[in-house]
């Protein structure tokens, strides 16, 4: 466990990153576990890993600078893509979705040579008949990407027959941000523990949220946020849950051809028409014999697709070309 230690050490020891990594279980954090928990530990022999964050100081002149950005360009901790002295010491840039990637290369002009894309990745979901009765809605992410759009949706919808679970806490990134930004959001939270047919659940770590999934129908993700791929996403589909979201950012990528799409409107209250038309006719429309096949087929696609049975391959693979690159 030599190579990944090393990995594991550099990252809990980074304190210019927003987040302690060792504290954090956000989509990145999870992503980098998983990665390390799949590959056996020679694949990061001669390797700095380096995640979302573009600092001259995690960067080793002997070792192969592999930054894995899961970030969008707006993001503070990857600005010196920009910078061609710290391009210059990077040997690969991995990037999680194609849409990510090609942001990059229009905001930084980074170098095509050096890009790489390898997506996420999850472990399968076994499909399960998911139950009768009222239909089960699931926010599972962080608040800042929809939330207070997709509670209003459900307000104005007020259907008895219909719940909403929300999954949602600055928790899920550790005491350091949660001190720092979890009051911005308590409003919010608390009116979804007031609000009808509405359970507010907070932070739910990732296996129980992988249990809930398998019980939920659809995963309402009104999303205003640039996602660069979305694990969420990729986890609910797998699961077997409809998806209704919007087409910003990597979504369209990542879901298509499964899910139900709201082009996105930076006026909110027309995404919110747009949305609630959308979110209503998913729910009318779960039980029909076309869109259970649909379901049925998405999460057969998605886990063979996105299973880091297949991905870490991909990553075995990189690893060994560039070791072979450098030799």
């Amino acid at each position: 466990m030599e190579e990944k230690s090393r990995i594991l050490k550099k990252l809990n020891s980074d304190s210019s990153r927003p987040v302690l990594f060792e504290e954090s279980f956000g989509g990145s954090e999870n992503q980098m576990r998983s990665l390390l928990n799949h590959l056996p530990d020679e694949n990061f022999k001669d390797i700095n890993l380096i995640l979302n964050n573009a600092d001259h100081d995690l960067i080793e002149s002997e070792k192969i600078n592999v930054l894995w950005v899961q970030h969008f360009v707006n993001q503070k901790e990857i600005q010196n893509l920009g910078l061609k002295d710290y391009v210059d010491k990077l040997d690969y840039i991995v990037f999680n979705s194609n849409w990510n990637f090609e942001k990059f290369l229009y905001q930084f002009k980074i170098p095509e040579s050096k890009s790489i894309v390898i997506k996420n990745a999850i472990n399968k979901i076994e499909f399960h008949k998911k139950p009768k009765g009222k239909i089960n809605l699931i926010y599972h992410t962080t608040p800042w990407r929809g939330l207070v759009h997709l509670l209003k949706v459900f307000k104005e919808l007020n259907l008895e027959n219909v719940e909403l679970n929300v999954c949602s806490s600055t928790k899920i990134y550790g005491n350091k941000f949660d001190n720092i930004y979890g009051k911005k959001y308590q409003n919010i939270f608390d009116e979804c523990k007031n609000t009808k047919n509405v359970n507010y659940l907070g932070f739910v770590e990732n296996k129980k949220i992988i249990s809930l999934l398998k019980k939920m129908h659809i995963y309402a993700f009104p999303s205003i946020w640039p996602e660069t791929s979305c694990i969420s996403a990729i986890e609910s589909m797998a699961a077997g849950c409809e998806i209704v979201t919007t087409n910003l950012g990597a979504l369209y990528e990542t879901c298509t051809p499964f899910a139900s799409f709201v082009c996105f409107d930076r006026n909110f209250n027309n995404l919110e028409i747009k949305y609630k038309k959308k979110l209503l006719n998913s729910i009318k429309n779960y039980w029909s014999p076309e869109n259970q096949n649909k379901l049925r087929l998405q999460s057969e696609s998605i886990n063979a697709t996105y299973s880091w049975e297949a991905r870490s391959i991909e990553w075995k693979n990189f690893f060994d070309e560039a070791r072979n690159s450098k030799s």
